[in-house]
C-alpha cells in the first residue's frame, strides 16, 4: 500500500494529509510531535513538509529561498521565510537568536522565523537521528505547488476568503473531493489546533507528493544537490509541471 504525506505546522503541532492508494479519500490527522506522525507514517513513499530541512551555517549557505521567491514574484515572494542559521536552534530567547543571527549571518531574524524554530528544531533532530526519515522527508512549499500547477503566482493571500477560494479551485482539479476533506476536518477540529489555511497547505503538499511519484523540480536545480554541514539537502521541492490550464 503507497502512502503519499503531505505536512504544514499548525497550532496543535502538525497537520498531516494522508493519501493511501487504496483508499479514494485522503485524510487529515494531526500529531503534536513530529516524532509521533513519523512512527504513523514511516511506510510513506513520499513525506513533503513546509519547514526548512538542511541549515545554512559560516560555510554552508542556502539559496533556495531567493530562488524561490524569483519564482512567486509578485505576489507572494514573501510567503518564503528567511532561514537561521543552525546555531540559532540552541538560542535561549529572540534577543539571542538575533545577536547569533547577525553574527553568523550579517542578516537578522524576524520573530515570524523565530517562532517557527521550535518545529525546525524537532525536524531536524528526526531527520538527523533517522535515516529513513532523511531519505522519505523533503521539503516543499504550498505557494511553489500552486503557482507550478496555474503557472502563475496566487494573486490572493490564503488566509482570505478570496485566498482560500482561488486555492481550492486549482486542488478540487486535481483531487475532486479537496474541499470536502477541509470541510469536514474544521467540522470536527478546534480552531485553537488547526486553521484554514493550515489544512489547504497539507493538502497541497500531499497532492504534490501524490503526483510527486512521476518526478518533482527543485531550487536551485542543481546536481549533487547542496548539502548543510550535517548532510541535510538544502532544497525546496515543488511539481514538476503546469497542471491546470
Amino acid at each position: 500500500m503507497r502512502t503519499y504525506v503531505g505536512i504544514d505546522g499548525c497550532p496543535f503541532g502538525w497537520a498531516a494529509t494522508v493519501f493511501h492508494m487504496d483508499n479514494s479519500t485522503g485524510q487529515v490527522f494531526l500529531y503534536k510531535h513530529i516524532a509521533e506522525l513519523w512512527e504513523a507514517h514511516r511506510d510513506a513513499e513520499l513525506i513533503l513538509i513546509d519547514m526548512p530541512i538542511g541549515l545554512p551555517d559560516t560555510r554552508h549557505m542556502r539559496h533556495c529561498e531567493s530562488e524561490a521567491r524569483a519564482l512567486l514574484k509578485p505576489y507572494r515572494a514573501s510567503s518564503i521565510f528567511p532561514v537561521p542559521v543552525r546555531e540559532v536552534l540552541e538560542a535561549a530567547n529572540y534577543e539571542q537568536a538575533g545577536e547569533w543571527q547577525r553574527r553568523l549571518s550579517g542578516k537578522g531574524l524576524s520573530k515570524q522565523t523565530w517562532n517557527i524554530v521550535p518545529k525546525i528544531r524537532e525536524l531536524d533532530r528526526l531527520v538527523r537521528s533517522e535515516p529513513l526519515a532523511k531519505l522519505r522527508f523533503q521539503e516543499s512549499h504550498p505557494e511553489l505547488a500552486f503557482a507550478a500547477w496555474s503557472g502563475a503566482p496566487m494573486r490572493n493571500n490564503k488566509k482570505t476568503e478570496s485566498g482560500y477560494k482561488e486555492r481550492m479551485e486549482i486542488l478540487s482539479k486535481l483531487y475532486a473531493p479537496s474541499e470536502q476533506i477541509v470541510v469536514d476536518t474544521l467540522a470536527r477540529t478546534p480552531r485553537s489546533q488547526v486553521a484554514r489555511d493550515d489544512l489547504v497547505d497539507s493538502l497541497a503538499l500531499a497532492v504534490s507528493a501524490l503526483h510527486g511519484s512521476d518526478g518533482l523540480a527543485y531550487v536551485p536545480n542543481v546536481t549533487p544537490p547542496p548539502e548543510d554541514g550535517e548532510g541535510l539537502v538544502m532544497r525546496i521541492a515543488y511539481p514538476m509541471r503546469r497542471m491546470i490550464y
